[in-house]
């Protein structure tokens, strides 16, 4: 467990201690000397699988790179990013609590204070899929100090677009949220975007008086939606594609930016707005890498994260010989 204050007295009620899943390569125990770098990797929303269930994926993926000597051996650490809205998009925020400084601040302090780390951005790299790919690209571009790499895989919420845009008519009943109670229930009633959206809402245009403690992008004006402009700004100004000029000193640091995503990927959102990001890095001169493979959301997580992520980072990261 790590302690974070930043989350303590949020809203929401969730505990300011949050467990976090670590892999140590073998060579970890067996060269008790050698300092490793770290990759961070952050799950997506609604994510139900335990830390150290992925972690172990994770860790079966490290051990057969390793072996087959395609990466160097790295600790990689998994951070709990779900949150009582199944999601906390990993932002400061003044109702749903502080996650970056969560991320960011206390869980890699915490790491580096109990593990033979390389403590350097050099050696930190951050990556993650879906709404971790989001948080793992808004946290880089946000702290070059911290992490010098990031992987983002069908990164979410790039851009306010497609199903992410006003046609959308979750954001209908996202207006008519009264209570925090009711984002974890439209969840469990398959009513996805209606969690997403006012999850979204909290985390990144919180409004502590508002029924579910965020003001959405798009508001009721009868039975019509209309852009709240002050709501719509806040949110679009941490989505990805709009932070690449206004921190472009901060992405410049950066050492590496891979993104990628799937040809038939569920969420139309995802492919324009990672092509959006590209090309916006693209226009201001930032070198980066975008793939797409053939499949949906959730295909081929495994053997991306083997065959593509992990080789990629290690190849990024200062080595601990």
């Amino acid at each position: 467990m790590v302690h974070s204050p930043g989350l303590e007295h949020n809203l929401l009620g969730d505990p300011a201690d949050q467990p976090a899943a670590v892999y140590l390569p073998d060579a970890y125990r067996k060269e008790p000397q050698r300092r490793f770098p770290v990759l961070y990797f952050l799950h997506g929303y609604s994510d139900r699988t335990p830390r150290h269930v992925a972690g172990q994926m994770v860790a079966s993926a490290m051990d057969r790179d390793i072996a087959a000597g395609v990466a160097q051996p790295m600790i990689v650490v998994l951070p709990n990013g779900i949150n009582k809205y199944r999601g906390s998009f990993y932002a400061n925020s003044a109702t749903t609590g502080n996650w970056d400084d969560y991320v960011t601040r206390d869980v890699v302090g915490y790491i580096d204070a109990h593990y033979r780390t390389i403590p350097s951005p050099a050696a930190r790299g951050i990556a993650g899929h879906s709404m971790g790919g989001y948080g793992a690209l808004t946290l880089a571009f946000r702290h070059p100090g911290v992490f010098s790499a990031v992987y983002a895989m069908s990164p979410c919420c790039t851009d306010i677009v497609a199903d992410f845009g006003p046609s959308n008519d979750a954001w209908v009943a996202v207006n008519r949220l009264k209570s925090p109670d009711e984002i974890p229930t439209a969840l469990d009633q398959n009513h996805f975007f209606v969690a997403a959206l006012g999850a979204i809402d909290a985390a990144l245009a919180p409004d502590p008086h508002a029924g579910a403690l965020g003001d959405p992008a798009f508001e009721l004006d009868g039975k019509h939606l209309r852009t709240d402009p002050s709501a719509f700004s806040r949110i679009a100004s941490n989505m990805p594609v709009n932070m690449v000029i206004p921190l472009l000193a901060n992405i410049m640091q950066l050492r590496g930016i891979f993104i990628e995503y799937g040809a038939q990927d569920n969420f139309a959102h995802i492919p324009i707005g990672a092509q959006e990001l590209s090309q916006k890095l693209s226009q201001a001169g930032v070198t980066h890498s975008l793939e797409v493979f053939q499949g949906d959301h959730g295909d081929h997580l495994e053997e991306r994260v083997t065959n593509h992520l992990l080789p990629w980072m290690s190849r990024q990261l200062t080595t601990g010989k």
